[in-house]
């Protein structure tokens, strides 16, 4: 099992509560995911703005990191599983 770095804009229904983010749905080229696990969450810093890193299972398909945007209040697919 390897990382392909995806890098694109997503749409992500997301569980906003006292501060904490939490994504539960996400559309990637065209296709919707549900959220069935958080396994990892991390932040960091780039520049002035704040990432929030979401490593996911799905129930379609594989796990995925999401990242979410502070400053923006956007979300990215930053990579996804792909098995050998």
């Amino acid at each position: 099992m390897r990382f392909e770095t995806i890098n694109e804009a997503i749409e992500v229904i997301t569980y906003f509560d006292g501060g904490r983010v939490r994504p539960l749905r996400f559309r990637w080229r065209g296709r919707p995911y549900r959220v069935v696990q958080v396994n990892g969450i991390w932040s960091d810093q780039k520049g002035e703005e704040r990432q929030h890193h979401f490593h996911v299972a799905t129930r379609e398909s594989g796990s995925f990191e999401l990242i979410y945007h502070d400053a923006r209040c956007s979300w990215k697919l930053g990579r996804v599983t792909v098995e050998e």
